[in-house]
């Protein structure tokens, strides 16, 4: 397998950069809306968001299978945009593998190498050899993708990609064609991967488990526009807007619209909140709009005791759903006033569907978020120890 130089280490510059990217199919359809990103060498970037959000086409834009509308493509300090798809010196992973059906696995993990490059026979038989000793698909190479299986198929795509040595790797919802535990297993295979190539990367999903599970910074995307850029982490605990908070997190975040009111400093609405000194001030920033209170469900606690008062601020509701999944269950409460909250348990919940309960919830795990525009207005002082809670709390699909 050949890797990258260490000398090729990143010095600080950008080694792709997407400046002000702009797609439009039509005056009524714009798909890519302004998009600056820039990853460092070696970086796995992962654009997710809902469908339509425009992350294929970006990733297309990148590869050249879309010609951009505005803006630029830079790779190294050489712009790209305009070049067509084999002078970009990247390699691009399909949804659906695209795989030559009359061709064996040797062959097509070889062909790019032979319609680009001007290498022997041999010395191309000899990196087929390579990369499938690396992905463990050897024994394989003689099959065609008929007589293989999803993960097998995966692996030849890959192997394809590998074997170019791309200065960009791209990867287009790789795995939402594989079941569950195959999808666990090759996330972990391509993160192995990636840091062994030392290849800048940009991987699209719509599933934002996957996201938060596989990259160095993930790149949220909605309607063609970049709604946040930061670790998984930073999105989890420090979402921008409402959007990031409830599209990042499975369960998402519990959002509920209140109002303030700074004579008694408490939230009303569907609840009655207490607010502490930071969350009135960062209300009263506001400027008396409404506001969305957001709280995680690993943050409250679920009694039995619909009574039961130990100091922590809550309200009372009613259990509609337990759904047990492991070493925790999600406890869904529809409150008093209406709306539907969901309470991560850990264990075997103490509460049964249709019990009355009480959901406690502390004062240090409440996010809060402009109720007009939806940006941020605060956020719980984050504890790092909490980051595989976090993980945790985000489920696996194989759970």
């Amino acid at each position: 397998m050949t890797t990258r130089n260490p000398d090729d280490s990143d010095d600080g510059t950008a080694h792709l950069e997407l400046r002000n990217l702009r797609k439009e199919y039509s005056e009524r359809v714009t798909a890519v809306d302004g998009v600056s990103l820039s990853l460092s060498r070696g970086e796995l970037l992962v654009l997710v968001g809902p469908s339509g959000c425009g992350k294929s086409t970006t990733l297309r834009c990148i590869a050249g299978l879309e010609d951009a509308s505005a803006g630029d493509i830079r790779i190294g300090d050489e712009s790209v945009r305009g070049r067509p798809p084999e002078a970009r010196d990247v390699a691009m992973v399909f949804q659906n593998y695209a795989l030559y059906p009359h061709k064996t696995a040797r062959e097509n993990i070889g062909f790019g190498l032979r319609m680009t490059t001007d290498l022997s026979g041999q010395a191309i038989r000899d990196h087929v050899e390579d990369v499938a000793g690396t992905l463990g698909i050897t024994d394989l190479l003689g099959k065609k993708p008929a007589s293989l299986s999803g993960g097998q198929q995966q692996r030849v795509a890959l192997g394809r990609a590998i074997v170019r040595d791309p200065d960009v790797f791209l990867l287009d919802e790789p795995l939402s064609n594989l079941d569950a535990t195959l999808r666990s297993r090759m996330r972990t295979e391509i993160q192995r991967l990636q840091r062994e190539l030392e290849v800048t990367t940009v991987y699209v999903t719509h599933d934002q488990t996957e996201a938060m599970t596989i990259g160095d910074r993930i790149a949220v995307l909605r309607g063609g526009r970049l709604q946040q850029v930061a670790t998984p982490m930073t999105c989890y605990h420090e979402p921008a807007n409402r959007f990031v908070a409830s599209f990042i997190g499975e369960p998402s975040m519990n959002l509920l619209d209140c109002t303030f009111d700074p004579g008694s400093s408490t939230f009303g609405g569907p609840i009655e909140y207490p607010a502490t000194d930071r969350l009135a001030t960062a209300a009263a920033d506001a400027g008396g709009r409404r506001v969305t209170l957001g709280f995680r469900p690993e943050a409250p606690t679920v009694a039995a005791d619909a009574d039961a008062d130990d100091g922590t601020p809550g309200f009372s509701g009613r259990v509609d759903v337990v759904e047990p999944v492991g070493e925790r269950s999600f406890v869904y409460v529809t409150l008093s006033a209406g709306p539907q909250v969901t309470v991560a348990t850990p264990g075997e919940t103490p509460v049964g569907e249709g019990a009355r309960v009480r959901v406690g919830l502390p004062q240090d795990g409440v996010h809060l978020f402009d109720g007009e525009s939806g940006e941020a207005l605060h956020h719980p002082d984050r504890d790092d120890s909490n980051d595989l809670a976090a993980v945790r709390a985000l489920g696996t699909p194989d759970e």
